[in-house]
């Protein structure tokens, strides 16, 4: 066995305040553990954090990797290049390849050989050692590679031992006396090796101040905000990229009083939700595209009935099975027009973690006050990546729970029809149990106190009283946030994931003399056209960007958007987020078609 860690000729040293990191192998390898200490590093180092994943749909086997990046300024993307990879075979040089810098570092695991000498010739800097090797012959375990790894990692970002150790401490400590001494000898082993040849690493890290920020995906955000907001009943079905949610509800909410459910299947899981929203609890229900396949018809039940709810529709590829770990958002059309029939609802669409907090709780706010469904639109790599954001302000949150009557309304009022006719579309509610209450629910079409009728001036009423709820909500619903130039002449539309990918892109084209304005849009259904079009009427050219085939969103804003010969359409569906640059590109290739019509 080699003893000492071989390196490739190197560039010197190089001052960073932005880095990227990808860390990959197979399934079991222990990659993402390396992100997860890295990203404890970057942060007690004061530098804002962004990952991701790619793994594949299994328990164990097959390529995973996960990417990191850490950068003194708020970050929401892993942006266009990997500057330092970690691969523990060569199949994640492979991976990783196409999205290197050119001048990048690879630390490669040569337990099984040496790296292929076509990337040897590529001009990046090499350490290469046989980290399961060494793992396998000290500690008797090859996992123990990924913590080699991650001494190596240290010596190769110029970070200090000691911060190195308090973290894997941090890490492993309440896992017992074993696992953290084995780790701890791991990391010795590790540092040991990078000594007799990493003199000065490559880089060096430039501390930031996000002092007091939190880590959080959207779903830990999303579950979180659901607690906050008095949300008490929670039921799902396991779904990626849906399920972190329920697992992360599931030992906190009932501290509060709280009930999680996990149900037989998705039928279930809508009924549940209906039955508990019906009897009073704030409900909120998640899935994915296929499980809401099968709550379709359960939705519009909650609709007819007028019973408030929340669904959380956790984007990822399909159709069917489609790729399960993988982003996009494809399901746009889905919740906005999915039904037999019309009903009243609402879809908002969080950008980043700290909104789908706050916009999970107006939504139970919402569902209540209008009583009808309200769609949470989230996309996996939104769903399950980590980043930096301010602490939560639970303060700010606020509960409204509209027109749910007491017994002393109740007793107040001479007759009580559940579905009364009001100026605004909305019924006074009571909830099971409550003296002079009683009502019939049903997905029939009804009357005013429930009951079955196929009178036809009865269903007018109705389906206006309904479909009047969504126009009145509108003032209450999430504008769109604007940012960029006020004078530019290209504007970009974008939700969900897009978001982080959409601002660097912009000081990208900034840079190339091509000023733009962006409009994060955070309500589909209804499209809020006034936002829309004070937005779009100064603008020569607008681009819709969204990771779909069909370009869904830009479909729906060409139906409201005055001059819509405007829209283009920038689309992705290989499974992978955005990166700036190819926002870039598509823009700076219009901006010069245009100088070359002029």
């Amino acid at each position: 066995m080699a003893t000492k860690l071989e390196q490739t000729t190197g560039t010197g040293t190089s001052l960073r305040d932005d880095i990227c990191i990808m860390v990959g192998g197979q399934g079991g390898d222990g990659s993402l553990t390396v992100v997860n200490l890295l990203g404890r590093v970057f942060r007690s180092i004061g530098l804002n954090v962004y990952d991701a994943r790619n793994v594949l749909s299994r328990i164990r086997g097959g390529h995973a990797d996960g990417i990191i990046r850490a950068s003194v300024r708020d970050i929401f993307s892993t942006g266009d290049q990997i500057d330092l990879l970690v691969a523990f075979d060569e199949e994640a040089v492979q991976a990783g390849i196409s999205e290197l810098a050119s001048n990048a570092t690879i630390i490669f695991d040569s337990s099984k050989g040496e790296l292929s000498e076509k990337y040897r010739k590529a001009g990046f800097t090499i350490f290469s050692a046989p980290l399961g090797n060494m793992a396998a012959l000290s500690l008797r375990k090859n996992i123990f590679k990924n913590t080699i790894a991650f001494a190596v990692l240290g010596r190769v970002l110029g970070i200090d031992d000691t911060l190195l150790r308090d973290v894997l401490r941090a890490r492993y400590e309440h896992r017992g006396k074993e696992a953290l001494e084995a780790n701890m000898k791991a990391l010795q082993i590790g540092h040991e090796f990078a000594n007799q040849s990493i003199k000065e690493g490559p880089y060096r890290l430039r501390h930031g101040s996000n002092d007091g920020k939190i880590l959080a995906t959207g779903n830990e955000a999303t579950a979180f905000g659901f607690l906050v907001g008095g949300g008490r009943f929670f039921v799902g079905y396991p779904i990626t990229p849906a399920t972190d949610i329920m697992e992360w509800l599931a030992p906190r909410l009932p501290k509060f009083g709280g009930v999680v459910k996990q149900a037989e299947d998705e039928l279930a899981v809508i009924n549940m939700g209906i039955g508990a929203a019906y009897s009073g609890a704030r409900v909120m229900v998640a899935t994915s595209g296929p499980g809401q396949s099968l709550m379709t018809e359960g939705v519009g039940h909650a609709g007819q009935a007028e019973i408030p709810l929340v669904v959380v529709e956790c984007q990822r590829v399909g159709p069917s099975t489609g790729e399960p770990t993988k982003n996009e958002q494809s399901d746009v059309n889905h919740v906005v027009y999915a039904s037999h029939g019309e009903f009243p609802r609402v879809v908002v669409t969080p950008g980043n973690a700290a909104e789908c907090f706050y916009m999970t709780a107006d939504a139970l706010n919402l569902a209540e006050k209008y009583q009808l469904p309200v769609f949470i639109l989230l996309d996996q790599a939104l769903c399950q990546n980590s980043q930096c954001i301010d602490p939560f302000d639970i303060g700010a949150v606020r509960v409204d729970r509209g027109k749910l009557l007491t017994e002393t309304d109740l007793a107040k009022m001479e007759t009580y029809k559940r579905y009364l006719i009001t100026e605004n579309g909305v019924s006074p509610r009571s909830i099971p149990s409550q003296e002079g209450g009683q009502c019939q629910v049903t997905g029939n079409e009804h009357n005013e106190f429930g009951l079955v009728s196929v009178d036809k001036m009865n269903r007018l009423r109705m389906m206006t009283k309904r479909m009047k709820k969504v126009e009145m909500a509108r003032a209450e619903l999430p504008r769109g946030v604007n940012f960029g130039k006020a004078d530019a002449k290209f504007g970009i539309i974008g939700f969900g994931s897009t978001y982080g990918a959409v601002v660097e892109s912009m000081e990208q084209l900034s840079k190339r003399g091509v000023s733009t304005r962006f409009h994060q849009i955070r309500t589909i259904y209804p499209l809020l056209e006034d936002d829309l079009n004070a937005f779009a009427d100064p603008l020569e050219r607008i681009f819709v960007v969204e990771n779909n085939y069909q370009g869904q969103l830009a479909l729906m804003i060409r139906g409201v958007l005055r001059r819509n010969e405007r829209i283009d359409s920038i689309t992705k569906f290989d499974g992978a987020s955005f990166k700036p640059k190819e926002i870039t590109g598509a823009i700076l290739t219009a901006a010069q078609s245009k100088r070359n019509e002029v």
